[in-house]
């Protein structure tokens, strides 16, 4: 656990234009299977222990740590599934930063939703109380691959979700798929694809399955019931989207989001361009300047370090100036507008543009006139690769 003033300290003058606050709400009904992410069983007392940590914990950011005057441009309530706790709850969180924090008037306020959490009435609710953006757990719209993966709404409930949306005035939705997981067939995916299509969704996230340890496909794997990703077929079904989506007149932005010109999620890309952002609740990762630090992994030490008025945290780990221009290398090339290359010829920052020179040649980066650096089309492939070399 982490003393206010000594993460002061490693902060230092700490000037920041704006802010964005990740709330992590570590709540399901059941944990899918391909999921590895901090979770508890919602519970009254447990719910009730997490509502009194935040409340503790934002007034400690707030005030002791001097964040209250940092304009907030982004809100993004994540999980678990936060629409597990009903929507007065998830207004008092709401409220609860907007009275510790300066939240802009035209901040974009995400929430995560399961399609079994919600109604018509709870959705408006969340409108009406500021919420602007909703990211629907779609993963795939055939029954049998959503049975394999535990703990997923069939298609016509999501298909339902996105109606109840748009009639209570929501007009920025995106849907989240899974490509490259144990069953999946091209054709089933291609049907997926035409689904989440026809929903006319203005924001498509679209994630390779990745084998995560402490899930429960990692745990059948161990024991020899399950296999690893196919990486060849899942960079075969990622084309396929590609070129669905793009057909269909979306913007590849990112490696693994498409969106309607204008909807980009404005949350995600404070972390592909390392903006700073507050995380809060138990596991939750924070980024502020040089600083990187994450909370505890478990609700009931989150909530006593809270208590006794200490930041739960596990880690602080401060950055060099040649860390942090790695780190923005890495995030800023997974967005397709690549990152620009402004460093002054230290030997640390020397050793970096040997390694960009090194990828370009390998043909994994190219290198524009004006100074961009982006992934090519074998490095979006091997983007792991890019991600080691430079850091």
């Amino acid at each position: 656990m982490t003393d206010v003033a000594d993460l002061k300290k490693t902060l230092g003058r700490f000037h920041e234009e704006n802010l964005g606050i990740y709330v992590h709400v570590p709540f399901c009904r059941a944990r899918c299977r391909f999921c590895a992410f901090y979770m508890e069983m919602p519970g009254e007392n447990r719910v009730q222990t997490f509502l009194s940590g935040l409340d503790h914990e934002l007034r400690l950011y707030a005030s002791d740590v001097g964040l209250r005057a940092i304009p907030v441009h982004t809100i993004y309530f994540g999980g678990g599934t936060p629409t597990t706790l009903p929507s007065r709850q998830l207004i008092r969180i709401l409220n609860d930063i907007r009275y510790w924090f300066t939240v802009e008037d035209d901040a974009e306020i995400s929430i995560e939703v399961h399609p079994g959490t919600v109604s018509p009435d709870s959705l408006r609710t969340l409108r009406q109380s500021g919420f602007t953006r909703l990211s629907v757990g779609a993963q795939s719209f055939d029954r049998n691959e959503l049975r394999d993966l535990g703990g997923r709404a069939f298609g016509a409930e999501v298909r339902q979700v996105v109606s109840w949306a748009r009639s209570v005035g929501f007009t920025n939705i995106s849907l989240d798929l899974m490509y490259g997981f144990p069953g999946q067939s091209m054709e089933s995916w291609q049907r997926t694809l035409g689904e989440a299509l026809s929903l006319s969704p203005t924001h498509l996230s679209c994630y390779a399955y990745t084998l995560e340890e402490g899930s429960p496909f990692h745990r059948e794997m161990m024991q020899g019931k399950g296999a690893a990703p196919d990486q060849e077929f899942q960079l075969v079904l990622e084309g396929e989207a590609v070129d669905r989506l793009v057909a269909a007149g979306f913007e590849r932005y990112e490696i693994s989001n498409y969106c309607r010109a204008g909807y980009e999620c404005r949350h995600n890309m404070r972390y592909w361009h390392v903006l700073p952002y507050l995380g809060l609740g138990p596991s939750a990762q924070s980024s502020l300047g040089h600083a990187r630090f994450g909370n505890v992994a478990d609700l009931e030490s989150y909530a006593d370090s809270l208590k006794r008025g200490t930041l739960p945290l596990d880690e602080v780990t401060s950055l060099s100036p040649d860390q942090l221009d790695r780190e923005r290398m890495v995030w800023g090339l997974r967005t397709l507008s690549g990152v620009p290359v402004r460093m002054k010829a230290t030997e640390q920052k020397t050793t970096l543009l040997q390694t960009i020179r090194q990828l370009r040649e390998q043909g994994l980066l190219q290198v524009e006139k004006q100074g961009r650096v982006r992934l090519t089309d074998l490095g979006m492939r091997f983007v792991d690769t890019v991600a080691v070399a430079l850091l």
